[in-house]
């Protein structure tokens, strides 16, 4: 395990520990300035700040040459530059942006680059600099298409926005558009998450991802929440808007193929879906976390200090947080993750991958979940049921504690 340097930071994991032949898949980019913050967002973000990009950007590019010289010039599959806005950043601090993404990586198996995007700050010349530096992929943050949920939420745009942006993003060429919703939103009904969904679909995009409000410690919309300026939905309705966002989905062509995204035939997230099945990827920015062969690293959540690591005469990487999953800790965080998936944990293969036989490890989770319908063994496949995915978190921690019990025998 890295120890901390005397400046506080921790160095990457070094190259002899690594999985020999282990490829980098993706790319993580975090870009923290917003034009403001939404109540429930636990993601670093800062307001404003905008007159500190081109020191960021300069931060960014010694970063990524820091990891290149350490890891080797990668060849991700996927690229995802989130936020933050990224679209916050004007026109041509985007592209020099892409640039400095260009010039780090080999571009030559990449065929996902996702940027994540408020509908009310894309226009034609954000769409068009990041069609032409090769961004395939937007996710726009619609949350609701009611303009008092969206005031709920503490939300800067407005329900038009949405449509206009993506209409923006195909006309550029970017035709591959995913939108993000919450359900379980203070005050709202059945019949009001039923009315955004139908409003999303109308849109045609090509990927939903749909998320249960959460209440994260030391957000506003948690403080609002505990002085008891409204009253959270409660689980039992939670469960039923969940259980109509999959059936209504699966209707209109958007199968669900993870918990809470579902995707048109061909256009899952090929970048979640490789955080899901924890292959190896490098990220960069303030608070972005980094995974490679069991070590996990996450960088220091704050701007200045980031800054000041970076952009010196001898630049530091900002790595505050370091942690090294081994033998049945990464095994088990692999089957969780996977289990995640509809696909779920295919076991033949999981075997294989980590030389652990699964059915024997979860015997006793698979033998109480299955008699409730909550979990299902077919095919050589270990999944959660539909009913299953009501209560995941459950079952999850249930076989995460399995694999963690067996280490400690």
């Amino acid at each position: 395990m890295p120890q901390r340097t005397p400046h506080g930071f921790y160095p990457l994991p070094p190259v002899t520990e690594l999985d020999p032949c282990s490829a980098v898949d993706a790319l993580y980019v975090h870009i923290p300035f917003c034009a403001s913050k939404c109540h429930y967002c636990d993601f670093f973000s800062l307001a404003g700040h905008l007159e500190q990009v081109e020191a960021f950007l300069n931060a960014l590019a010694r970063e990524l040459e820091l990891q290149v010289a350490h890891f080797g010039r990668p060849t991700p599959e996927t690229i995802f530059i989130g936020g933050g806005t990224p679209t916050l950043l004007p026109p041509h601090a985007l592209a020099q942006l892409l640039e400095i993404i260009d010039h780090s990586i080999n571009t030559n198996h990449l065929v996902e680059f996702t940027v994540e995007a408020n509908p009310n700050t894309f226009d034609a010349p954000r769409a068009n600099v990041l069609s032409d530096g090769g961004v395939n992929r937007i996710s726009f943050g619609a949350q609701s298409f009611s303009v008092t949920e969206l005031a709920v939420l503490q939300r800067d745009h407005q329900p038009e926005n949405v449509p206009m942006a993506m209409d923006l993003a195909r006309n550029s060429g970017i035709a591959n558009i995913n939108l993000d919703l919450i359900f379980g939103i203070p005050g709202q009904t059945l019949a009001q998450w039923n009315l955004n969904l139908e409003q999303a679909i109308a849109l045609n995009p090509a990927h939903l991802s749909c998320y249960s409000l959460m209440y994260e410690p030391n957000t506003p919309m948690t403080a609002r929440m505990k002085r008891g300026e409204f009253q959270p939905v409660d689980d039992e309705l939670q469960i039923a808007m969940l259980e109509h966002c999959r059936a209504r989905l699966a209707e209109a062509g958007l199968a669900r193929y993870e918990i809470s995204n579902y995707a048109l035939p061909g256009r899952a997230c090929r970048h979640n879906i490789h955080y899901w099945q924890a292959h190896n990827h490098l990220a960069v920015g303030p608070s972005a976390a980094g995974y490679h062969s069991g070590f996990r690293w996450k960088n220091v959540p704050s701007l200045a200090r980031y800054l000041d690591a970076l952009n010196t005469s001898t630049p530091k990487l900002p790595i505050t947080e370091m942690e090294h999953l081994t033998g049945w800790s990464r095994w088990g965080e692999l089957a969780i993750l996977q289990l995640r998936l509809q696909d779920g944990i295919q076991l033949q293969e999981f075997q294989l991958r980590t030389g652990v036989n699964p059915m024997r490890i979860l015997a006793e989770v698979i033998h109480r979940y299955s008699d409730l319908g909550l979990l299902a063994v077919a095919n050589d496949t270990l999944t959660l049921t539909e009913t299953g995915i009501a209560v995941s978190d459950t079952i999850l921690a249930d076989v995460l504690e399995a694999f963690q019990q067996h280490d400690a025998a």
